[in-house]
C-alpha cells in the first residue's frame, strides 16, 4: 500500500518522540547550567541505563527491581544530543509509514517489546560494566515489523523475497561499520534483539484482519 505523503502522524508515534527529546533537552539543561543543581545525566545513567554488572556480576541495585526496569528505560536515555537526534528521526520516519498499517496501539507495543527485547539481547551476548543506553533496539523493532509486514504482503502477492533479504543485509553491514567507527562501542546486540522482535510483532499484526490486504508500507 502506498502512503500518503500527507498522512498525519500516528499519536503514539508523537509521544514517543516528545519523551525522547524532552528527556535529552532536560538533561542538556542540567548540563548547561539552566538548571540548579548539576548534570543530571550521571543520576539517569545510574537509575536508567542498562547495567550488564546487575545481572552478571549482582551488582547491588540502586532501588528494588532495577534489572528489570532497565530493561525499558535504558531506551529513553541517550548519550547527547546528536545520539537522542538519530534516533528518533528515525523513528518519526518509520512510525509514520507503519501507521498506516498499524493501530497507536501496536506503535506503542513495538517500540517498548523493541526495546525489552534489545535489552534482553544485549544482556544475552554481552559482559562487561559499561552501561547501555538508547532508543536504538527499538529502532531497529520497527525495522523488523516494517519488514515482516512487507514479507507477508510479497508472500501472499507471489512476489520476490530478494529485496528484503537485501535490506537485512545492508543493515548488518551498516551495524559492522559503526561498530567499527565506535571502536566498538556499539550495542549491535540491542539491535539484533530489537529487530527479531519487531519482525515477530510484525508476523502477528499481519495476520489482524486487514492489516496486509493491498500490501505493506513502502
Amino acid at each position: 500500500m502506498q502512503v500518503d505523503n500527507f498522512q498525519p502522524m500516528p499519536w503514539a508515534i508523537k509521544y514517543i518522540a516528545g519523551v525522547l527529546i524532552a528527556v535529552e533537552l532536560l538533561l542538556q539543561a542540567s548540563e548547561i547550567g539552566i538548571l540548579p543543581g548539576g548534570s543530571l545525566r550521571d543520576g539517569a545513567f545510574i537509575y536508567g541505563a542498562l547495567w550488564p554488572g546487575l545481572v552478571h556480576d549482582n551488582w547491588q541495585p540502586a532501588y528494588a527491581g532495577q534489572k528489570y526496569v532497565m530493561l525499558l528505560s535504558y531506551g529513553f536515555l541517550h548519550a547527547g544530543l546528536f545520539h537522542m537526534a538519530m534516533n528518533t528521526v528515525v523513528i518519526l520516519g518509520l512510525g509514520k509509514r507503519l501507521g498506516a498499517v498499524l493501530s497507536n496501539g501496536q506503535l506503542l507495543l513495538t517500540f517498548g517489546l523493541s526495546a525489552v527485547a534489545g535489552g534482553v539481547m544485549f544482556l544475552l551476548l554481552s559482559r562487561g560494566d559499561i552501561p547501555v543506553v538508547g532508543a536504538s533496539g527499538a529502532v531497529f523493532g520497527f525495522f523488523g515489523v516494517w519488514k515482516a509486514l512487507e514479507y507477508v504482503a510479497r508472500r501472499r502477492m507471489g512476489l520476490s523475497m530478494v529485496p528484503i533479504w537485501q535490506f537485512i543485509g545492508v543493515l548488518a553491514l551498516l551495524n559492522v561499520a559503526l561498530w567499527y567507527m565506535a571502536g566498538g562501542l556499539l550495542a549491535w546486540q540491542a539491535h539484533l534483539g530489537g529487530f527479531i522482535a519487531g519482525w515477530l510483532l510484525g508476523m502477528v499484526f499481519a495476520r489482524k484482519a486487514g492489516q496486509t490486504r493491498g500490501g505493506a508500507p513502502r
